[in-house]
């Protein structure tokens, strides 16, 4: 339910927007928009089996795009946490949609740091593999890994 609450708060053209909420006795589930270019992961180990390198136009695209949803969510002071190819969505239009925020947290101030290990190893912060406090700059270090495996087509360790 924390999700769904923060999901309806988002409104971004670069996050998967949330359309509602349904459950039974034993299940949750959250509709949201339909990302019909499916997920980042999905279309470089693509690449990868036909040896093709990603165009520089649309690795820039596709960062921007991404910055400027991440930029949106440190402006709310939400952490997406576990920023991934997994979570990167795709719309055959080539328009990028962070989605899967079931790990985010929102920081009460802008200044607060979070302590919680959570997320994805080849993402993961120096400040998370050290068991620091983190903040934004753990969003933006997962972003800077995406990059390079955007454009290595492979993962940076």
């Amino acid at each position: 339910m924390q999700e769904a609450e923060l999901l309806k708060s988002l409104n971004h053209p670069n996050i998967v927007a949330y359309i509602d909420t349904l459950s039974s006795r034993t299940k949750l589930y959250l509709l949201m928009q339909y990302c019909d270019g499916g997920d980042l992961e999905h279309r470089l180990n693509q690449a990868r089996e036909e040896r093709v390198m990603l165009p520089d136009a649309r690795l820039l695209d596709w960062f921007v795009q991404m910055a400027l949803a991440l930029q949106y969510l440190h402006s709310k002071r939400i952490l997406h946490r576990d920023l991934k190819t997994a979570n990167v969505f795709l719309t055959a239009l080539g328009i990028v949609k962070l989605g899967d925020f079931g790990v985010s947290r929102v920081l009460s101030a802008t200044t607060e740091l979070a302590k919680t290990f959570v997320g994805t190893p080849y993402y993961l912060s120096p400040e998370l593999l050290n068991n620091s406090p983190y903040g934004h700059a753990s969003d933006v270090w997962a972003l800077g890994v995406i990059f390079y495996e955007m454009c290595t087509l492979a993962h940076p360790y």
